[in-house]
């Protein structure tokens, strides 16, 4: 884990739950809470590859579609 990344721990490690990635033809995919319903911005492409990188590596969920 980078400086840059580590930021954003909480999307991976279960401190804050509800995190997702949801998956999309465009990018690597949203990052996204299933329980605020909000979608999170990165704005550093290397940054954003790095942090769903390691969501996966830490099993956070790869969803097709928002859960209703």
């Amino acid at each position: 884990m980078t400086d840059e990344t580590a930021e954003y721990h909480y999307v991976w490690d279960g401190s804050e739950d509800g995190w997702v990635v949801l998956r999309t033809k465009a990018a690597s995919g949203t990052i996204f809470n299933t329980n605020t319903r909000v979608a999170l911005l990165i704005e550093d492409n290397a940054v954003y590859a790095r942090v769903i990188e390691l969501m996966r590596t830490h099993g956070r969920p790869f969803l097709d579609s928002i859960p209703q």
